[in-house]
């Protein structure tokens, strides 16, 4: 449930970093006019909003925000948070010292974690799985649409006929163009505009009625198409469409397409009519309107295909008079400069000023016993430094289901998720008394180390791929003892650490502060689960 939840706040992260982009191109348009012509701002807005959806998905990402945190209380077993909070308290009565003083200290730190921890309404797991579906059927309509798209493409292609090199030596438009080393060349009786169609190896296709245009405005048209092939123009209206499609409810990423293909055509004018005379710029606008005219059958915009008339008849008086005005010109660096901060800005802006989703219902009986007296070095016990550098806890130490069938439903130790080879670190000082791969003569646990820290406590090291001591070394707190792996019988890498007082398992957790903090999701639920049970 989590990540659905998580899947719900980056969708509507998603959608306020595209207001938000989008709000800041149209104030910078009305600066720089030169904007509507490049299309890498368009692109680079779309990869930012984007980016604000994953950023939103990343782990522990409510550290890095400066808002507080949704707070998520998932009930396990039938069990509310507020049972989890009451499954609690006996830990925290006999953490807290004696007696009275210990329930007085639970007691309180129930009711102030009764204020703080607010479950979330009921109906959000139901509105986030709602939202999971909306969002495939959503996508799978889109790429139906894609799919009904290349199909029809695909039809207009059939019925085309190449156009020959001796043809097209012959043909107006290609006059001048010698030897051309262009795309293949097709010719299609339908009435579509001139277009590039395909990503990989494109093809220009050029309709019957192109004839019809005199021959420099047949000139300028395929002098149009040929600089949209040499600029890849159709790579990038490709990845434009590919993200609308995957972020189709944010109504930005379209607008945002649609601007870009904008750009791509207003780039391509201002190549082609780079100085040439006015009398060419009007043949070539007089090329445009003609086209649009005679295009009664034209594609969708949705398609990616860089076409002469791809802007459609909306937009064909500013094409128009850009082409009359020489173009909308070139960014400046000052431009350049203010774009790249401004889009900085709004990444770190989703970053920071996005709420997360925190899971509490797991880590609020660590919590009561912290508050009422439970610390790490109490009861005796000395406080340790983590065996990992980077300590994330995948199960916590007590009841718990079986990862495997033959294991324990008593889980006596803490595994912590670590890839094969990570360092294993001593948690203090110590000498090794085992260095073994048949611990208690078993070969269940692996590779494992065992070390004695005086009076009566000693730690086990279990699963390790190799082991960087031996029986009889001395070592320092923080010194590597091997490296974690998967031998033994387990279900995938990680470390497995144990402690034992005079012979006796006690919770790693009594002498490791701060395992809650970077405690995975499901050892937490499944540590509330337990103690509610």
């Amino acid at each position: 449930m989590q990540a659905v939840s998580l899947f719900l706040l980056a969708s509507a992260s998603c959608v306020v970093a595209g207001a938000l982009a989008w709000v800041l191109l149209k104030l910078a348009e009305r600066v720089w006019p030169e904007i509507a012509a490049q299309r890498a701002v368009w692109l680079l807005a779309q990869l930012v909003v984007a980016l604000s959806f994953m950023l939103a998905l990343l782990p522990r990402s409510e550290q890095i925000s400066v808002l507080p945190a949704i707070v998520l209380a998932e009930p396990e077993h039938g069990a509310s948070v507020w049972d989890a909070l009451d499954g609690g308290g006996d830990d925290a009565e006999q953490a807290g010292a004696s007696g009275a003083k210990g329930s007085a200290g639970a007691a309180r730190a129930l009711g102030t974690a009764r204020e703080e921890v607010a479950a979330v309404p009921r109906w959000l797991p139901l509105v986030s799985l709602a939202w999971l579906a909306c969002y495939a059927a959503g996508l799978l309509y889109a790429l139906a649409r894609w799919v009904q798209a290349q199909r029809a493409l695909r039809a207009l292609l059939r019925t085309a006929d190449r156009i020959s090199g001796a043809a097209l030596r012959a043909h107006a438009g290609f006059d001048g163009v010698s030897p051309y080393r262009g795309p293949p060349v097709m010719e299609t009786p339908v009435p579509v505009s001139p277009m590039l169609v395909g990503l990989v190896a494109p093809r220009l296709l050029l309709p019957s009625h192109l004839a019809q245009f005199d021959a420099q405005q047949q000139q300028l048209i395929v002098a149009h198409e040929l600089t949209h092939w040499r600029r890849r123009d159709h790579v990038w209206l490709h990845a434009s469409l590919l993200l609308e499609t995957l972020f189709w409810f944010n109504p930005v990423m379209r607008s945002m397409r649609i601007k870009m293909n904008w750009a791509l055509e207003l780039a391509c004018d201002q190549q082609v009519l780079a100085g040439r005379p006015t009398q060419q710029r009007q043949s070539y606008a007089a090329a445009l309107v003609a086209q649009l005219k005679l295009q009664r059958a034209m594609m969708s915009g949705a398609y990616a295909t860089p076409a002469f008339g791809g802007t459609g008849m909306a937009a064909l008086g500013d094409r128009i008079k850009l082409i009359r005005d020489g173009g909308a010109g070139a960014l400046g660096i000052a431009g350049k400069a203010l774009l790249g901060a401004g889009t900085v800005a709004l990444l770190a802006a989703s970053v920071l000023l996005q709420p997360a989703f925190a899971w509490r219902a797991g880590d609020v009986p660590s919590t009561l016993a912290q508050r009422s007296g439970a610390q790490p070095g109490d009861a005796g016990l000395p406080q340790w430094r983590a065996p990992l550098e980077s300590a994330r806890v995948s199960s916590f130490y007590g009841a718990r289901k079986k990862p495997l069938p033959s294991s324990d439903s008593f889980h006596h130790g803490i595994d912590f998720a670590a890839k094969r080879g990570t360092a294993v670190l001593a948690p203090a000082a110590g000498t090794v008394v085992e260095s073994t791969g048949l611990y208690d003569g078993q070969p269940k646990y692996g590779q494992v180390i065992v070390i004695d820290h005086g009076k009566g406590l000693r730690s086990m090291y279990a699963h390790l791929d190799r082991r960087s001591v031996r029986a009889g070394e001395t070592v320092a707190a923080g010194q590597a003892i091997g490296l974690s792996g998967a031998t033994g019988r387990v279900s995938g890498p990680h470390l497995h650490l144990e402690v034992l007082r005079g012979g006796e398992h006690v919770d790693p957790a009594q002498l490791i502060a701060n395992l809650d903090a970077n405690a995975s999701p499901s050892a937490l639920r499944a540590r509330s689960a337990a103690l509610a049970n």
